[in-house]
Formats: C-alpha cells, structure tokens, sequence
C-alpha cells in the first residue's frame, strides 16, 4: 500500500491510526508536495488533487473518512471498527462523517474568518448548522463517552474525534469545555498520540 501525504496537510491525522494499526511498515509513505498535487500524474490518481490518498494495489481511496473505516475494517483483527452487524457502527459511522463533514466545514469556515451572521445567514446551506449546533453536538455525545465513544473500547473513531478536537482547541477554534477533558485524557495515554503536542495538558 502506498498514502501520499504532505507534512502540512490534513493527512497527519491518519498516523496515529497505523500505529494503533500495527501497520506502519506495511504502507509506504510518499511525501507529495502541493505543487506536485495538481499536476497530471497525480490528478490521474486523484482528480481533487488532494492528499491523504491511499493506494492499495488496485483500490484508490482520497477521502479521509473513507481511508480510515478502509482501514480499520481491512485489519478489522485489530479491533478498531464495530462489524457490519453490530449495533454500535450507526454511532460509529455517525462520528466519522460527522468530523469529515460539519466539523471540518465549521474549522474552514472559521479559518475563513467568515462572520456569525454570514454564518447564520446561510444557515440551511451549511452542513454544520451554525456554532450552537456544533458545540451541542459535541458536548452532549463527548460528553456521554464511557470511556470512549462507543462504550469500553477504543474505535477509530475516537481517533479521528480526539484529532479534530485537539486541534480546533489549539487553533482557538473551539472552546476547551468540560465535557471534552475526560475523553481527551483518555485518548492523550495512548501511545499512538503520545508525539502529538497538542495533547500534552491533558496528559495525567
């Protein structure tokens, strides 16, 4: 398998997923630059010439979403994706597409610096609602976590989650509520995120 990547993109959210994978010698990493992103070679590839972009043998995927529940069902043996009967993947698919879809939407649009009435105005246009949604929605399902998202076990899910969040609290994105700090000291003794420096204060 081969991930293009870029050290300054999105894409770094996937690592902590291969490490808990046990996969990371098993993927050959190739750097891309942005450059090199919208040039032929690679927008054959990926026509949105973006990265992450996974390539296993015959089978492209250029989402992050879908390169982490790819992942995490390929290697279903490492326990970090619900199976297609369980009860608990409707929870598990829901916070996926919810950190791909409304969440990253809500961090572009305040990177953008785009104003609450703006905001507010195009409302029904947005996937993420406005700012009150948002916050309800992740301070009501984080906070509900027991220790993790989907109950006593770690999902890849969580991953995804504890990467988004910790990253929108340092970029002053998103408030540090309380709700949040249970699950993130959780995630934060976990090895696979134990490099990332946006978790140190919640390491206890």
């Amino acid at each position: 398998m081969k991930l293009y990547n870029n050290p300054q993109s999105r894409g770094l959210t996937l690592l902590p997923l291969l490490k808990e994978l046990q996969i990371e010698d098993q993927i050959e990493q190739v750097e891309i630059a942005y450059e090199d992103m919208h040039q032929q070679a690679y927008t054959q590839m990926n026509p949105m010439g973006k990265v992450p972009c996974l390539v296993d043998q015959e089978i492209v995927i250029s989402e992050m979403a879908a390169i982490f529940i790819y992942l995490a069902d390929k290697y279903r043996d490492k326990g970090l994706a619900p199976a297609l009967d369980d009860p608990k993947r409707g929870a598990y698919l829901k916070w996926m597409f919810f950190c791909h879809g409304p969440f990253t939407e809500y961090i572009d649009i305040k990177n953008l610096q785009v104003s609450p009435e703006n905001i507010e105005k195009n409302r029904r246009s947005l996937s993420f609602g406005n700012e009150a949604a948002v916050f309800d929605f992740l301070q009501q399902g984080i906070g509900q976590a027991s220790p993790y998202l989907l109950g006593e076990k770690v999902s890849a899910a969580d991953l995804y989650v504890a990467y988004c969040l910790i990253f929108a609290i340092s970029a002053k994105i998103l408030p540090p509520f309380d709700e949040f700090r249970l699950f993130l000291q959780q995630m934060a003794r976990r090895d696979s995120l134990k490099d990332i420096p946006w978790f140190q204060e919640y390491r206890v």
